[in-house]
């Protein structure tokens, strides 16, 4: 079944974005399992380790959206879902985790990323971050 999406609904992904963002720049697990699914946050910390294991941290900062698209919203029994065209700025860097020397990215320069995001939520809880698909 169709839902509709809100502003406050469109306002809260925006808000996911950084914070999901901002997070995992700052390897901030506990930031991250607040605001995502057990199934995407077992990627994340995936990503996290194999970093680490790496030596390298990917440091995210300066996340604005630009623009967000909600490519469709539907119900579940009782949970809600919304899929949502993100695309953002931000400096994205990796960086060595003992000299902090960048190894990849620029951390004067912002890029531009678009991404599909998925928001799940029971019904009339709170948004968390389900999925993220390259566009």
């Amino acid at each position: 079944m169709e839902i509709g999406v809100t502003q406050a609904d469109r306002d809260r992904f925006e808000e996911l974005l950084s914070e999901v963002q901002s997070a995992f720049g700052r390897e901030d697990y506990a930031a991250l399992r607040e605001r995502t699914t057990p199934e995407i946050m077992s990627y994340l910390s995936e990503e996290l380790s194999q970093n680490a294991t790496q030596g390298r941290r990917n440091e995210v900062s300066d996340v604005r959206l630009l623009q967000a698209d909600v490519a469709e919203a539907w119900r579940e029994d009782d949970t809600d879902y919304a899929t949502a065209a993100l695309r953002y700025s931000s400096i994205d860097v990796m960086r060595d985790r003992t000299s902090n020397a960048v190894l990849e990215g620029d951390a004067g320069k912002a890029t531009e990323t678009t991404e599909h995001w998925t928001f799940t939520r029971p019904r009339g809880g709170a948004w968390k971050l389900s999925a993220i698909q390259e566009a």
